[in-house]
């Protein structure tokens, strides 16, 4: 889905390009700002998602880290959604598969309700995982087919540079690891809100919400996976901001530098506007 997120990119760009161009002469050659895109890019890698496929991904990761499962399991499981449904939370499928994993419930893995929680269906991936054989040293490939049963079963190695490279962004391997840059946050949420959704999905030590902003003391080594899962969230829940380490990101400008942005401590912006969330 990487790949082809980047070529609805391109294609969206050229479009976008060409309106841009008719109004420039309409405007008898007044410059206007581009229009700017809803996309995800992993930092130092050529890949890039939406932001529908970043909140996903961070989820399915977050769900690893509370399980305390190495990062070997998040990259299978990433591997695994981004063949089956494209990392999108899809109502439909072959069958009665429903989800990321396209997990049938008359095969056991619950509800369709149920699945359709990526927090659920993620953790249910994981249940299955653990009991597959030595899964830490087999291919990739072996793994998930072992626990899908799909009718092509090596259709999941082609996604596993991607898993990668997901699964480093969103565990915090890599520092400010994923930058996410789009219009106008979909959702607004308060930063109660907020905070409840990270000490749900992720290990941390202390939270705290004022009228605009929350801080999170992240559990140990942490920081940085918290810091992503904030970033990918920003589109659905109005984070502006967010801070740390010496690094802050804007939805407009994606990462640069902030001394004041401590080590010890995320801290996230909320839009400035009424919220539109719970």
């Amino acid at each position: 889905m990487v790949r082809r997120t980047l070529t609805v990119l391109a294609v969206t760009g050229a479009v976008a390009g060409l309106v841009a161009y008719g109004v420039h002469v309409l405007f008898g050659g007044l410059d206007l700002p581009d229009a700017q895109e809803s996309r995800c890019d992993l930092v130092g890698t050529a890949y890039a998602v939406s932001t529908e496929q970043a909140a996903n991904a961070s989820t399915v990761t977050a769900v690893a880290l509370r399980r305390k499962l190495p990062r070997r399991a998040i990259e299978i499981a990433l591997a695994t959604a981004l063949q089956e449904s494209k990392l999108v939370n899809v109502e439909y499928g072959d069958m009665d598969s429903v989800g990321l994993f396209q997990q049938r419930p008359s095969q056991g893995w619950g509800s369709a309700g149920q699945i359709l929680d990526p927090r659920y269906a993620a953790g249910k991936f994981y249940d299955r995982l653990v009991t597959v054989p030595k899964w830490r040293q087999r291919p990739l490939s072996e793994v998930a087919q072992a626990i899908q049963h799909s009718a092509f079963p090596d259709a999941y190695t082609r996604w596993e540079a991607e898993a990668v490279a997901l699964a480093k962004a969103f565990t915090g391997a890599s520092a400010a690891g994923v930058s996410c840059r789009f219009p106008a946050p979909t959702v607004v949420a308060r930063p109660t809100r907020v905070a409840a959704l990270v000490g749900q999905d992720l290990p941390v030590t202390q939270l705290s919400a004022s009228a605009r902003a929350l801080e999170v003391r992240p559990a140990a080594g942490q920081g940085w996976a918290i810091a992503s899962w904030l970033v990918a969230h920003a589109d659905r829940l109005g984070i502006d901001t967010v801070g740390h380490a010496g690094r802050r990101w804007t939805r407009s400008d994606g990462w640069g530098d902030d001394a004041q942005a401590g080590s010890d401590r995320v801290r996230a912006e909320i839009a400035d506007v009424t919220p539109t969330g719970p």
